[in-house]
């Protein structure tokens, strides 16, 4: 893990850049648990929670992006969630003084910020705005996380990468997505050279320009006609839990 990053301040949690969790915090909240709050800066691959381990840090993804994978036994993982700006990495195992089920680590690296979780535990009990708040958000990311078991039942690899990378996009809020084939096919639980030949095909059509280590998107309007109905659904939920700045601009609109 990169450590903490100083020069943005525990504070960048509630300004416009910061993640949902930390500004939906009222006043109280907030100047109660300011002083607990690190800044980090995370590189990919930085492991966030192992399973049957201890949550002693609650993380708030700022511009990074996380990933929560299943383990099967023979090594192999399936990414069941993934958890970025919108909400937090072991919000519900925090509350509950409970231990890690999956393994969380960064996907898209960047800045965060984390809270100890026993300090954000007791504020949680004395603190029923608080609860509600994390609770709201844990929803939110087991909302995602049903949508993408559907969606990787039922549609194609192209309409499930497309979805990804919007999403991705949407949370870092930049055109080039910092990631490798390797990370894309965990999530999407195929072999690397079959997300290869599908962002080739991407790549010559003109909808995204691949990168070393990331990918850059050149026709977001194209990705979003390929999507599948999965990409609204999630920002549906997500407006619906925790707010309409998550909701498709139209709609906001």
């Amino acid at each position: 893990m990169s450590g903490e990053d100083s020069s943005n301040g525990p504070g960048a949690g509630q300004s416009g850049l910061g993640n949902s969790v930390l500004r939906a915090m009222g006043p109280a909240d907030w100047q109660a648990l300011e002083a607990h709050v690190e800044a980090l800066t995370l590189a990919a691959g930085d492991v966030l929670a192992e399973p049957g381990q201890p949550i002693r840090h609650v993380y708030f993804p700022l511009t990074a992006v996380a990933s929560v994978v299943t383990l099967m036994s023979d090594g192999r993982e399936v990414e069941s969630d993934t958890v970025g700006l919108e909400s937090g990495v072991g919000l519900l195992s925090a509350l509950g003084d409970s231990v890690a089920v999956s393994r969380a680590f960064i996907q898209i690296p960047g800045r965060a910020a984390r809270i100890r979780a026993p300090i954000l535990r007791r504020q949680a009990e004395a603190s029923q705005s608080l609860r509600r708040i994390m609770i709201r958000h844990a929803q939110a990311n087991l909302s995602q996380a049903h949508q993408s078991v559907a969606c990787n039942a039922l549609h194609s690899l192209n309409e499930r990468l497309c979805r990804w990378l919007l999403m991705s996009q949407d949370r870092t809020g930049g055109d080039v997505v910092r990631l490798t084939h390797e990370f894309l096919a965990t999530m999407l639980g195929v072999q690397r050279s079959t997300v290869s030949e599908a962002l080739r095909a991407m790549a010559d059509a003109g909808l995204v320009r691949q990168r070393r280590g990331a990918i850059e998107i050149l026709d977001r309007p194209q990705l979003e006609a390929a999507v599948c109905e999965c990409y609204a659904a999630v920002k549906a939920n997500l407006a619906l839990l925790i707010g309409p700045e998550f909701a498709d601009d139209d709609a906001a609109g």
